[in-house]
């Protein structure tokens, strides 16, 4: 026996000798104990298929020709159980029909007999390599399995034709289960659509991240995707992956961030920051189309006795069922009502610059505030004073249509409260339109 057999370290190795001659059985399993392997040897194939069966070893090293279970019977049952199984042929024959048999069947290696016992030891230990790196592969695959299963976001591994070849626990849970299917249908579409970043993803190679909505069980869901390229060890684009991610949440909290930062946390209305953009608008479309509009201000009257009386709690309340009164008299989306602060409110309205017509709106506003104030066990009877302002008859820019509905409004004040004044800039006496309403001056607290 060569020196280079003794340079063949197989400490630790487990194999499974399948041998019907007994010499021959016996110099291998010789030769693989010195070299540090375990061996187990059967004597037949229905023998080795047995002992297989029992330990499973890593390798197998078994004659071809045998009575009962030929070698190709043997492999092709242990394939069938462990695809990952080393198998190494030894035979007399030299026949190629053998020999393709063999290769069809997986063998790692094939050797006519007399074997050459150093080519047979360097068989095995490449054997062995092959299966520790196949253990690290398959270690990596399972580190990366449980990675994507523990991720909260969905993942879908995808061919060229868009076809789901693999999903994540979070994927199933957003989705269903769509192994197979393309993953426009999970949008409810018969083809990609064009923002889709699968398709920018397969045309320039670049990540794309896409925003779409599923729809599932009478929910809408806000979906944010990004697409990336898989490729092969040769570079080769072999299909995409995706990150799904419902959005949803924060879709929902940007809208609150965006409500606080142009709403009015008590009433719900536009904020002055709303308010002005929305003014700026209104007098650039006004100012396009050659057209007039309105900008009215109330100021509920005596508004400080009800806090200083009831407290601001019930001051709160007032100013809510203010907000819902003026909001019955103005319906159209068009129109913006804004709490500008405190008791003081106003309302612009697109479009509607006609003094008839604001006039019979100021008169509706004044008469939704007859009706007493039913808050709690207290009932307050609450007056409200209103100035209005035309664009661009009082101001062609912001700050003069506000000025004017301010001095318009304490116009309404000064006049005794409960009615509305249109400002008129050049007159002694603003224009009264007759719009008292008979009520008293101060608000009756019962």
């Amino acid at each position: 026996m060569s020196a280079v057999t003794f340079n063949i370290d197989l400490a630790g190795l487990e194999l499974l000798l399948v041998e019907d001659n007994a010499t021959s059985a016996l110099f291998i399993s010789r030769v693989l104990l010195k070299a540090g392997a375990r061996v187990v040897t059967a004597h037949d194939g229905i023998d080795g298929f047995r002992k297989f069966q029992e330990l499973r070893p890593p390798i197998v090293i078994t004659d071809i020709n045998m009575p009962g279970m030929s070698g190709l019977e043997l492999v092709g049952k242990i394939k069938a159980l462990d695809t990952d199984t080393q198998v190494i042929a030894t035979s007399a024959i030299r026949e190629t029909d053998c020999l393709v048999s063999a290769i069809s069947l997986g063998f790692s290696d094939y050797f006519i007999k007399p074997v050459e016992i150093e080519k047979l030891l360097v068989a095995i230990k490449r054997c062995s390599e092959i299966n520790a790196v196949k253990r690290q592969l398959e270690s990596e695959r399972e580190k990366f399995r449980t990675v994507l299963e523990c991720l909260n976001e969905g993942i879908a591994i995808k061919d060229l034709n868009y076809r789901i070849q693999y999903q994540n626990k979070a994927m199933i849970q957003l989705f269903g289960d769509r192994i197979g299917a393309a993953c426009y249908e999970i949008f409810g579409l018969n083809e990609p659509c064009a923002d889709c970043p699968t398709v920018k993803v397969l045309l320039d190679g670049e990540p794309h991240t896409g925003y779409r909505e599923y729809r599932h069980n009478g929910k809408t869901l806000h979906i944010e995707s990004t697409a990336s390229q898989l490729k092969d060890s040769f570079g080769v684009v072999t299909g995409t992956i995706e990150k799904f991610r419902d959005i949803s949440e924060r879709i929902k909290n940007e809208k609150i961030i965006r409500d606080m930062a142009f709403h009015d946390a008590l009433t719900g209305l536009s904020n002055r920051r709303l308010f002005e953009d929305r003014l700026e608008q209104a007098i650039a479309k006004a100012c396009r189309y050659g057209t007039k509009f309105g900008l009215l201000y109330m100021d509920l009257d005596h508004f400080k006795l009800v806090n200083d009386t009831y407290g601001h709690e019930t001051g709160d309340q007032l100013l809510l069922e203010s907000a819902e009164r003026i909001r019955l008299c103005c319906k159209r989306d068009l129109d913006t009502i804004s709490r500008l602060g405190g008791d003081e409110f106003c309302i612009i309205f697109a479009d509607c610059g006609d003094r008839e017509q604001l006039t019979i709106i100021a008169r509706e506003l004044l008469n939704q505030f007859i009706q007493p104030f039913r808050l709690e066990n207290n009932v307050i009877e609450m007056t409200v004073s209103i100035g209005i302002s035309i664009f661009p008859d009082n101001g062609t820019v912001m700050k003069e249509l506000e000025i004017a509905a301010d001095r318009a409004m304490y116009a309404a004040k000064k006049s005794g409260r409960n009615t509305f004044r249109f400002w008129e800039p050049y007159s002694n006496s603003m224009t009264m339109a007759d719009a008292k309403v008979v009520q008293p001056p101060m608000p009756h607290l019962r």
